[in-house]
C-alpha cells in the first residue's frame, strides 16, 4: 500500500525527533533520507498495478494473491517500532544502510523468483527493509535540522515519497503493457544501489546509544499474532471454512496477542507498546480511527486497479495512471485540514474525512464490466482523495499532540504501525473478490465497496471516542 496519506502519517517520526548536538541541517541529508524513503512506498505502488500480471504468469490462487500484498505488510506494521531502538542501539546510520540493502535483496529475489515461495520471500524481506528504512531515515532527517527548519525539510521529504508513489505505478504500468512484471522490481535494483551510495557518503556516524531497550519479545509476538490472524482470515475468505488450519492460525494469533498486551504491562515504559500511552483517551479513539480508515482505503487503492485490467479490461498503464489524482489532492488539500481544524476543533475535520471515504466507497459502486475512468472510477477517487486529504493531516497533528513530547515519536511510530495492520487485515478479507472472473468479479467487487463504507462510518463513530476540544497545532523539537 501507497500513497500521499500514508506519507503524510509517517512523517511524525521525523517531526517528533529531536535535533543532535551541533546539527544544521544538511541537503545531503535530507538527499539520503528522501532517497531511502521513497523506496518503501514506491514497492507496493508497483505490486498493486502488477498484481493480475503476477498473478496470471505465476498461476497463483487468491490465497497466493493476498499473500503477494501481506508479505510486505506483516513486517512493517509488526516491526517498525522496535526497528526505531535497533537504531538507537546500534546506530541509524548503520541500520538505515541495512534495511536499504535487504530492501534490494528482496527486490532481486522477486525479479527472477521462479516460483510462489520465493516471490514471497522476496516480498517479506522487501517489508522487513521498509520496516528499517522508515523510522530510522526519518530519525536522521529529524535530528539533523533544528525546529526552525525541521518542518520544512520534511515537507520536502514528503514531497519526494509522494512523487515517487506516484510515478512508480505509471512506470509499471508502461512495462507491463510491453513487457514483464518482473521488470518492474528489476528497476528497483539501480535506485537501491544509489540510495546505499549516497547514504554512506552523506550521512554522518552517529553514536550508538549501547543501553537501548529492545523489546524482542514484542516484535515476535506482535509478529505472530498478525501473521496467524492475518493467516487465518485470508484462508476463511477463500472459502476454506472453519476448518483446523483456520481454528490453530486463529487461536496462535489471538494466544500472541495475549502474551504481547501481558508481556507490555509487565516491561512497564521499556516495552515497544508502553501501556501508558493507551491512557489517554484521545490515542485510543486515534489508532482506532485509523484502523477503521485504513482498511477501506487499502481495499480501494488495491481493488480498483485489479478490476481495471481484470475485470474492465483497461490497461495496464491506464491503472497505473488511475491514482495520480489521488496523490496529487492529498498533497495539495491535506494543509488545508489544519485551517478546518483551528476553526471547528480536532474532532470536526475527522468525522467530515471519514464521512467522504465512505461516500467514495459508496460511489465506486457504479464500477462495472463497461467502466469507463472518468465517468465511473474517478468520481470515487476523487471522494477517496478529499475524505483522506480531510483526515490524515489533523489526525497526525492529534496523536502527536495527544501525549507528552518526549513520547511524541512513539506515538507516531504505533499509530503508523495501527494503520497497516489496518491494511493487513483489510486484504486478508479480499479473497471472496480475487478468486472471481468476469461478472462475478463485479459482484465481489461492489461487496467490498459496501463493506468498506460501512468500515468508513464505524471510522467516523471512533471520533467520538476522541477527547472533544480545540486544535492544538505541534511545534517540532529542537
Amino acid at each position: 500500500m501507497s500513497s500521499a496519506s500514508l506519507i503524510l502519517a509517517d512523517r511524525g517520526l521525523a517531526l517528533s525527533e529531536p535535533k543532535a548536538v551541533g546539527a544544521q541541517g544538511s541537503a545531503k541529508v535530507l538527499a539520503a533520507s528522501s532517497l531511502g524513503g521513497c523506496l518503501v512506498f514506491v514497492s507496493s505502488a508497483v505490486v498493486t498495478v502488477a498484481l493480475a500480471a503476477i498473478g496470471r504468469d505465476m498461476r497463483l490462487s487468491p490465497l497466493d494473491l493476498q499473500w503477494v500484498m501481506n508479505a510486505e505488510l506483516l513486517p512493517l506494521a509488526a516491526l517498525t517500532l522496535v526497528a526505531g531502538a535497533l537504531g538507537d542501539r546500534f546506530g541509524q546510520k548503520r541500520i538505515f544502510l541495512g534495511g536499504i540493502a535487504l530492501y534490494g535483496l528482496g527486490a532481486a529475489a522477486i525479479g527472477f523468483a521462479p516460483s510462489f515461495a520465493p516471490l514471497i520471500v522476496g516480498r517479506f524481506l522487501q517489508g522487513l527493509g521498509e520496516a528499517v528504512i522508515l523510522p530510522n531515515g526519518l530519525s536522521v532527517l529529524g535530528r539533523d535540522f533544528p525546529a526552525d527548519k525541521k518542518a520544512r525539510a520534511v515537507g520536502i521529504w514528503s514531497a519526494a515519497a509522494a512523487v515517487a508513489s506516484g510515478v512508480a505505478p505509471v512506470i509499471a504500468g508502461a512495462i507491463l503493457d510491453h513487457g514483464s512484471w518482473r521488470t518492474a522490481f528489476l528497476m528497483l535494483l539501480p535506485i537501491v544501489a544509489g540510495a546505499l551510495a549516497v547514504g554512506a557518503a552523506w550521512i554522518s556516524k552517529d553514536a550508538p546509544t549501547g543501553d537501548a531497550r529492545i523489546d524482542v519479545g514484542g516484535a515476535v509476538l506482535s509478529t505472530v499474532g498478525l501473521g496467524g490472524l492475518g493467516a487465518g482470515l485470508t484462508s476463511l475468505t477463500n472459502g476454506s471454512g472453519p476448518n483446523l488450519w483456520v481454528l490453530v492460525t486463529l487461536i496462535v494469533g489471538l494466544g500472541s496477542f495475549a502474551g504481547l498486551i501481558v508481556s507490555q504491562r509487565r516491561l512497564g515504559e521499556n516495552a515497544m507498546l508502553p501501556p501508558s500511552l493507551f491512557a489517554a483517551r484521545s490515542v485510543v479513539g486515534a489508532n482506532l480511527f485509523s484502523a477503521l480508515l485504513y482498511g477501506p482505503f487499502t481495499v480501494m487503492l488495491t481493488l480498483i486497479p485489479f478490476v481495471m485490467i481484470r475485470g474492465a479490461h483497461l490497461s495496464t498503464l491506464a491503472a497505473g495512471l488511475a491514482f495520480i489524482p489521488l496523490q496529487v489532492l492529498i498533497t495539495v488539500v491535506s494543509p488545508l485540514a489544519g485551517m478546518l481544524c483551528r476553526r471547528f476543533g480536532r474532532r470536526l475535520p475527522l468525522f467530515a474525512g471519514g464521512t467522504v471515504v465512505a461516500l467514495g466507497c459508496t460511489m465506486a459502486l457504479r464500477v462495472g464490466p463497461n467502466a469507463t475512468y472518468w465517468a465511473d472510477i474517478f468520481p470515487g477517487i476523487l471522494l477517496l482523495a478529499l475524505g483522506m486529504s480531510l483526515a490524515i493531516a489533523p489526525l497526525t497533528t492529534l496523536v502527536l499532540t495527544s501525549v507528552e513530547p518526549d513520547r511524541a515519536g512513539t506515538a507516531s511510530g504505533v499509530n503508523s504501525a495501527v494503520s497497516r495492520a489496518g491494511s493487513l487485515f483489510a486484504i486478508a478479507l479480499l479473497g471472496g473478490v480475487l478468486q472471481q472472473g468476469g461478472p462475478q468479479l463485479f459482484s465481489g467487487f461492489h461487496m467490498a465497496m459496501a463493506v468498506a463504507a460501512v468500515a468508513s462510518v464505524f471510522a467516523t463513530l471512533a471520533v467520538f471516542v476522541i477527547e472533544p476540544g480545540p486544535h492544538v497545532d505541534f511545534i517540532p523539537r529542537d
